[in-house]
This record gives structure tokens, sequence and C-alpha cells, in this order.
């Protein structure tokens, strides 16, 4: 009676098991169709829009400040990603939810992992590019005409982009590359713009007291309004990026500390490189938001019938 009564209860268990199983597989399963539908509907969206930034930089003098340079600069790294890792991410997450293994591993050594480390790292050094202007600007406001240059921020962008891709390309001779290149980049890249927010938030009520005491002539304040503005959208576009990369902070702090749960998951690791992809489609986003005639410029795109010339 005993053995009948064990034998019941390893069926029954084994039951429960094989259950448990077959619902975390389709769960798995609809997650890879999740991540892929939002994965497509994204990727046009971040390459289109981001384009259109670049555009609007490039044609309207009066979009052509600095601040607003180095923004085209940070919507060409996020049209990289858009044109390299998104479409790579579809690819992948259809070959695994077809079950092609070997397509998935070679994809994702080969080409998937070499491109979300190269984009994430060009995108880093950008926004600390982005963050040392602003901090120029407001805090060092007599050097800025000499270090901010067009010169210096070619100089820049162009070592970054060298930066970026040769982690691309040293990821041949090892596979531990991207991830010592990221938590090199990253960790620099939140201590730097942690302090220069820091700085320039205690700049900025300095310089409203200083309004409110009128101790500012007019053209002081007109100029610090405008730096304000291209401030603020500094700090959305970091805000951005810290929502969007926190699951791949998470996941890169359970790998560093060893045997933490996070680092076994897959599917988690699959979701933390969508929500850091996802970024680059929120960044145009914001630009549009803050600055009227780039709004304009997409509205005459998307409608094609607005009264604003793109060559004024």
């Amino acid at each position: 009676m005993t053995k009948v009564s064990a034998l019941c209860n390893f069926n029954c268990t084994s039951s429960n098991h094989t259950i448990e199983d077959s619902e975390l597989h389709l769960a798995d399963k609809i997650g890879l169709i999740v991540r892929i539908i939002l994965t497509i509907f994204t990727c046009p969206l971040t390459v289109l829009l981001n384009i259109l930034v670049i555009l609007a930089v490039k044609k309207r003098p009066r979009l052509q400040s600095k601040p607003n340079i180095l923004l085209a600069c940070l919507a060409a790294t996020d049209a990289f990603i858009g044109l390299t890792i998104l479409p790579a991410f579809i690819l992948f997450e259809t070959f695994k939810l077809f079950g092609n293994e070997s397509m998935v591993q070679t994809l994702r050594l080969h080409f998937l992992d070499r491109a979300t480390a190269t984009g994430i790292v060009n995108s880093l050094l950008h926004l600390m590019l982005v963050t040392f202007e602003r901090l120029v600007a407001i805090k060092f406001t007599i050097h800025y005409p000499f270090i901010i240059t067009e010169k210096n921020i070619k100089i820049c962008v162009s070592v970054f982009w060298a930066i970026a891709l040769s982690t691309w390309g040293l990821r041949y001779i090892t596979s531990y590359v991207g991830l010592f290149s990221l938590t090199a980049v990253l960790p620099s890249c939140v201590i730097f713009i942690t302090i220069s927010y820091v700085i320039l938030y205690r700049e900025t009520l300095r310089h409203k007291k200083r309004i409110k005491a009128q101790l500012m002539n007019r053209q002081e304040r007109e100029r610090f309004l405008r730096e304000k503005k291209a401030f603020k959208t500094t700090v959305l576009v970091v805000g951005a990026v810290v929502l969007c990369f926190i699951p791949a902070i998470l996941l890169m702090l359970s790998i560093l500390v060893y045997k933490l749960p996070l680092a076994k998951s897959e599917h988690f690791s699959d979701w933390a490189r969508m929500f850091a992809t996802l970024n680059s489609l929120l960044n145009p986003l914001i630009y549009f938001w803050r600055e009227k005639e780039m709004r304009n410029l997409a509205l005459t795109f998307f409608t094609r019938n607005a009264s604003v010339n793109p060559q004024d």
C-alpha cells in the first residue's frame, strides 16, 4: 500500500512538473513573439526619426547650434543601432522562436553581440560629450567658444566612432572585449554624468538666484534661458537612457556578482537588450518634442502639406 501511494505521489509530481514546463515554454514563446512584434514596429521608426533629426540640423541654419549638432551626432549613433542591431535582433528572435539553434548561436556570436557592444559604447560616449558641452556652456561660459568648436566636435566624434568600431573588431580576438568595454564605459559614463549634473544643478540654482536678485543684465538673462532649455533637453535624454538601461545594468551586476539568477536567464538578457535599444527611438521623440522646428520638419515629412519650407 505504501509503494502504491508513493508511486501515485511520484506520478502526480511528474505530471505537475510537465505542466509547469509546458507553461514556461509557452510563456517563453509569447515573450519571443512580443519582442519580435515590438522590434519590427520600432526598427523603421528608429531609423526614420533619427535621419530626420540629422536632416533637420543639416538643412535648417537656425538649428545649427553646438548643442543641436551634438544631438545630431547622437542621432547618428541611434540610426546605426536601428540599421544594424534591431534587424539582427528580429532575425535572432525569429530563429529562436522556430528552434533553429545553430543560426541563433551563429548570429549572436558573429554579429549581434558585436553590434550591440559597438552601438551601446558609441551611444554612451556621445552622451558624455553632450553632457560635457552643457557643463562647459553653463559652468565655464567664458571658455566655451574656445573649447566647444566645430573642429573639436569633429575630432571627438571621430575618435568615439573609432573606439566603438575597434570594439567590434577586437571581439574577433576575444569574446570578453564587449563585456570589458561595457563594464569600463558604463560606470565611467554614470560617474561623469552624475558629477556633471550635480555641478550643473547647483550652477542653475545660482543663476536663478541672480536673476531674482536682478544681478543679471538682459543679455545674460536671455543667454541663460537659452542654455537652460538645451540643458533640460539633455536631462530628458539622460533620463531616457537611465530608464532604458535599468534592465541591462541589473543584468551586468548579476554577471559581475557570480551565480545571481539574472545572469542565467537568457530571456531576461533578451528583454534587457530590447529595452536598451528602445532608447534610440525615445531620443528623437524628445528632440521633436523640445524643438518646434524639428517637429515641423517631421510633420512635413509625414503629412506633406505643412506650411514650413525645409529649405528655410
